[in-house]
């Protein structure tokens, strides 16, 4: 058990340890996200520790003393996104007719076969927005009858699981398909015109994950050339997606910092959307992030639809003349040189592959 435990040490230290080295690599990068579960491990590799390893007091305590910092590390990422933690995205309580809209986010897996299982989903709630990521042409027809409810939209379908519809009661203005860092990954812009005649600007955004053989430089391009824009631009904003990260990232903190968007999660739970079919390794990868002129109505992680993503659901007030965040954060000169350099480095990579 000695030895069990002195390599299992090593394991969890190791797993906390190697996201510090700023690189894009995947085989670092994908610790970015268990860090709840590896939070777990840490505890456990704490008490087993304290009573299998019979190192002389003076060995043992430093071992001890660096587990208990690798779990208040790690802890620290997402006790955040708990009821512990102050909210920086305020409530709303000004709902208006003309300025609220809602927005529902849907990974459908483009493999899922229960387009019926969605439909019901959608019919229920009856959003206003409706972003779906994944959709190839199968998942485009099916979803046809939806045109009715909402006459706006842009349709991009894809095969590669990879495609991206964006569908709408409100209309929609200067609406584009961009292609960031690579030609066969979507995103999509557009104004929303609410009611009110406000205008609002929308990204719909679903880069690739780390996987083996894919780093994150990809992902991290395409989230900072979009923040960029935002920040150019100091347009009301809304930004939703599978973005394919986790909110507690470096990348995507940095993405939030530089473009002042909030994350609505943040002191009022994870809700996790990913995976549906791993209960202990799901981690919130489906995001909606809104520049300050936003209060929230409502956020909710729905019902199983049959993909591997939880669809989640949020409603929104636009209040232009209100600042709805508090202890907002906003980047100094050192980060947004790294912003910059970020980009640059990810286009090269992106043209050299």
């Amino acid at each position: 058990m000695r030895k069990f435990t002195l390599v299992f040490c090593i394991v969890v230290l190791l797993a906390t340890g190697l996201p510090l080295i700023n690189t894009a690599a995947w085989w670092i990068r994908i610790f970015d996200f268990p860090r709840f579960q590896i939070a777990v491990l840490t505890l456990l590799a704490l008490i087993l520790a304290y009573f299998y390893v019979d190192f002389k007091w003076k060995f043992k305590l430093p071992l001890l003393l660096i587990l208990a910092s690798a779990l208040i590390y790690q802890i620290q990422f997402v006790v955040i996104y708990s009821p512990l933690y102050k909210t920086q995205a305020k409530d709303s309580n000004k709902q208006s007719v003309d300025n609220s809209l809602t927005l529902l986010v849907s990974n459908v897996r483009m493999e899922n076969d229960d387009k019926e299982s969605f439909l019901s989903l959608v019919k229920k709630h009856d959003p206003d927005l409706l972003l779906i990521t994944e959709p190839d042409q199968v998942w485009a027809d099916a979803i046809g009858k939806l045109d009715e409810d909402y006459p706006y939209s842009i349709n991009y379908p894809l095969d590669n699981t990879y495609g991206m519809m964006l569908l709408s009661k409100f209309p929609l203005n200067e609406g584009t398909v961009n292609f960031l860092v690579r030609d066969d990954v979507p995103s999509i812009y557009t104004k929303i015109i609410l009611p009110s005649g406000s205008i609002i600007d929308f990204y719909g955004v679903h880069p690739e994950p780390p996987k083996p053989g894919t780093d994150t430089y990809e992902r991290d391009t395409e989230l900072l050339i979009i923040g960029k824009k935002i920040k150019e631009t100091g347009n009301p904003t809304i930004v939703a997606g599978d973005l394919n990260d986790v909110g507690w990232s470096g990348t995507s903190r940095l993405f939030r910092k530089y473009s002042e968007l909030v994350d609505p999660r943040e002191g009022r739970g994870l809700f996790n959307t990913y995976s549906v079919y791993v209960p202990l390794l799901r981690y919130p990868l489906d995001h909606i992030f809104y520049s300050k002129e936003f209060g929230l109505l409502n956020l909710e992680k729905l019902e199983d639809i049959g993909s591997d993503h939880f669809p989640i659901l949020i409603a929104l007030n636009y209040e232009p003349d209100e600042d709805n965040t508090e202890g907002l954060e906003e980047t100094d000169a050192e980060e947004e040189a790294e912003v910059e350099e970020k980009i640059e480095e990810g286009k090269k990579e992106s043209d050299q592959n």
